[in-house]
């Protein structure tokens, strides 16, 4: 295991704006609102040749208004019970204030190793006013300033002194083999079946709709294997969401998440309708040619209501643009065929990953136009000379014809559909590209 180094502390102190700036990206929400983190957001934070993970959590002391601070504090005390080193952030402009003492109370009484991170260090002033600090009992604070990036790099070097790297695996920054995203809308179950998958309570699970709001990766082993599951926050009515909600940068990280995915679990709750919020989440997914199994969560309560084969055809009818992907019927709450998925997950995978023989791929083409060739919609003739595959993930595949103009998006979708059922990309989106080229039909050789 990698070392694990939490962000600790009260509301509003920038516990986010840090884990950003040592990440060097943009992980955690950052918004003047209190309380916007929630579960544990980790990433790995690599300093020379030195790796930890670096761990934000919500802020100590926090009145939720969902009425979820126990579940907060209960994913605040798991990341300090993982940690070797506490990063234990205050606000250097505002001084120590009554909960900062409660909060430095609660950490000598876990006994751990802590850091003590004075935040918001904007100034020489605040800078010069740190010995007010030293009341907490944690010694000497390092100044930082998220705003200026001033002192990341001592406090990177801080961190990593303190850090005992001896039972870090070489492997354990090694790439997963596959990285999933989870989404939906809200309360399908998403937070549930990542529990499920990390068999551990990795993320706070609730009625609340919304619960989730940052994209949160969690890393869990299956047979020996590493893969990388993220769980997203639930999508609704895009019209509802303005730039000012918080649910504005959930949505945008849930897309980014669809992105980053290998594989995306679009989440479905198997005993509500299909909506309008589900038929956008499915065309972005086919938008970003990922590929998608449309997992059917909660099946357990569906009883005699339905059938697997009635629901399929429900689904077939309101998603159209993922008529590629394939269903699952699960119940995460009850670890009924999850292990499956993630299965199916790794097909889709490999499928995605396929790099076909230029011959291979032309005996296919060949055998789908002695079946239907394009017809023109005007007097002209469509020639197709020959295909050849240029990408994976996904496959891309580029057919070259007299006329590209001639080729009806009508007949791309037949050619897609049957190139399906005749290579091995049968679950999977494949991008087609129609390109000029003039001369006859000859397949070159394959690579």
């Amino acid at each position: 295991m990698l070392p694990i180094v939490a962000i600790v502390g009260r509301p509003n102190v920038g516990k986010s704006s840090l884990l950003n700036l040592l990440a060097g990206r943009r992980i955690s929400i950052v918004d003047p609102t209190a309380g916007v983190t929630r579960d544990r957001v980790s990433t790995p934070v690599t300093v020379g040749e030195r790796s930890f993970d670096l761990t934000d959590t919500g802020g100590y002391g926090i009145i939720d208004k969902d009425d979820l601070t126990t579940d907060i504090e209960r994913q605040i005390q798991l990341a300090i019970d993982e940690a070797q080193l506490i990063l234990f952030t205050v606000d250097a402009q505002t001084g120590p204030v009554p909960l900062d003492i409660k909060v430095a109370d609660y950490l000598r009484g876990r006994n751990k190793n802590v850091l003590l991170v004075a935040n918001k260090a904007d100034s020489s002033k605040h800078v010069n006013a740190l010995g007010e600090f030293f009341k907490l009992g944690f010694g000497e604070p390092i100044p930082i300033s998220c705003t200026t990036r001033q002192n990341k790099d001592a406090l990177l070097q801080a961190i990593v002194s303190r850090l005992d790297f001896a039972a870090a695996a070489a492997s354990d920054l090694d790439a997963p083999e596959m990285k999933i995203a989870v989404v939906g809308k809200r309360n399908a179950g998403k937070s549930t079946l990542i529990n499920t998958l990390a068999g551990a309570p990795r993320v706070i699970v609730s009625e609340v709709p919304g619960t989730t709001r940052d994209s949160v990766d969690v890393r869990f082993i299956r047979e020996g294997r590493s893969f990388l599951i993220i769980d997203t926050a639930g999508i609704r009515k895009k019209a509802k969401i303005t730039r000012d909600d918080l649910e504005f940068y959930s949505f945008h990280r849930a897309q980014r998440s669809i992105r980053r995915a290998d594989v995306v679990f679009m989440l479905v709750d198997a005993t509500l309708e299909m909506g309008d919020v589900d038929q956008k989440i499915a065309a972005y997914i086919a938008s970003e040619f990922r590929p998608c199994i449309v997992v059917i969560n909660k099946w357990d309560l569906v009883g005699e209501r339905a059938t697997a084969e009635q629901y399929a055809e429900y689904l077939a009818k309101l998603l159209p643009t993922l008529d590629y992907a394939p269903l699952t019927f699960i119940s995460a709450a009850n670890n009924t065929n999850v292990d499956d998925t993630i299965k199916l997950a790794q097909l889709m995978h490999q499928q995605n990953t396929t790099r076909l023989p230029t011959s291979q791929l032309n005996v296919a083409v060949e055998d789908i136009l002695r079946l239907r060739g394009p017809s023109s919609p005007t007097a002209q003739k469509v020639k197709v000379y020959y295909a050849t595959q240029i990408e994976i993930q996904p496959p891309t595949i580029v057919l070259f014809v007299n006329n590209p103009d001639l080729i009806t998006e009508e007949y791309r979708r037949i050619f897609i559909r049957q190139l399906r059922e005749r290579l091995p990309f049968s679950e999977v989106p494949i991008r087609l590209h129609v390109r000029s080229h003039h001369r006859s039909f000859d397949a070159p050789a394959a690579p």
